[in-house]
Parts: C-alpha cells; sequence; structure tokens
C-alpha cells in the first residue's frame, strides 16, 4: 500500500527556528551596525562639504562675483553667501558638527582666502582644507591637536 502525504509549506518549528536564528544574527550585528553610522555621517558631510567648495569656486569664476562658505562653532549647518548675502543654509549629516567657526571665501576670479573646515562626529575628526591655489582636499588627523 503506497500512502502519499502532500508537505505544503512549513511547520510552526521550522519557522521558530528560523526566527530564534535571525534574532541572533541580529543581536550580534546590532552594537557593530551602531558603531559605524557615525563614521558614515561624517564622511557624508565631509563629501557635501567639499562638493559645495568645488560648486562655489566654479560659480565664483562664471558668475564673477565673490561666493563665501561661511559655519559657526558647534552648528550642524552651513551658509552659502554670494556678495555677502546669503543665498542657502544647508544641514550636514546627523550627528556631525562642525568644531571651529569660519568662512572660505572666493574672490570672482575663483581664488580662494585659504581657510579649513573642521567636523567632528562620535567616531573622530577630518578637515577639508582649501589652500592658497584653490586645491580643495580632505585629511583626517590622528589626534584634535594636530595639523594636517
Amino acid at each position: 500500500m503506497k500512502i502519499s502525504a502532500l508537505k505544503n509549506g512549513f511547520s510552526i518549528i521550522e519557522l521558530l527556528g528560523v526566527l530564534a536564528l535571525m534574532g541572533i544574527i541580529a543581536a550580534i550585528a546590532l552594537p557593530h551596525w551602531r558603531a559605524v553610522l557615525p563614521s558614515y555621517a561624517l564622511n557624508n558631510s565631509t563629501r557635501q562639504i567639499q562638493s559645495e567648495l568645488h560648486s562655489i569656486k566654479m560659480r565664483a569664476a562664471a558668475e564673477n562675483s565673490g561666493f563665501q562658505l561661511s559655519f559657526l562653532q558647534g552648528a550642524s549647518e552651513y551658509t552659502i553667501q554670494r556678495d555677502s548675502k546669503p543665498l542657502q543654509t544647508r544641514p550636514i549629516a546627523d550627528g556631525t558638527s562642525i568644531t571651529k567657526a569660519g568662512a572660505i571665501a572666493f574672490s570672482p576670479r575663483g581664488t580662494p582666502r585659504a581657510n579649513r573646515v573642521r567636523l567632528r562626529s562620535a567616531n573622530g575628526a577630518c578637515r577639508i582644507v582649501v589652500n592658497a591655489t584653490g586645491r580643495v582636499r580632505v585629511c583626517t588627523p590622528i589626534n584634535c591637536a594636530e595639523d594636517c
């Protein structure tokens, strides 16, 4: 005699086993994920400000007017100005702040007054440096006391 049984789907025990395994994996991964997020926020803010500096440098030369990126200490935003009049205020990523007030200005020819933007998050610090020739670069000091 032939008995045929059809198995459609999964049993409750199989589903509970998979859910328990997924819970264990999530419990292991969650602390590592929380440590990674601040570094992503810092990198995101750094790329955003670096890109903005390149953009206003090009706009200054194209529109033949002075542009400035200004920022305040402890702020989580910066302001773009054209001929000392505010154009836009843009936020940076959550968990990231600017550690020192200042401004980076570009003349109508696109030449900058050299300066730097200092950013900090829970996982570290980063600087965007604009030198006198207009080169915009990112550097990461080993500690906050040294310059790069």
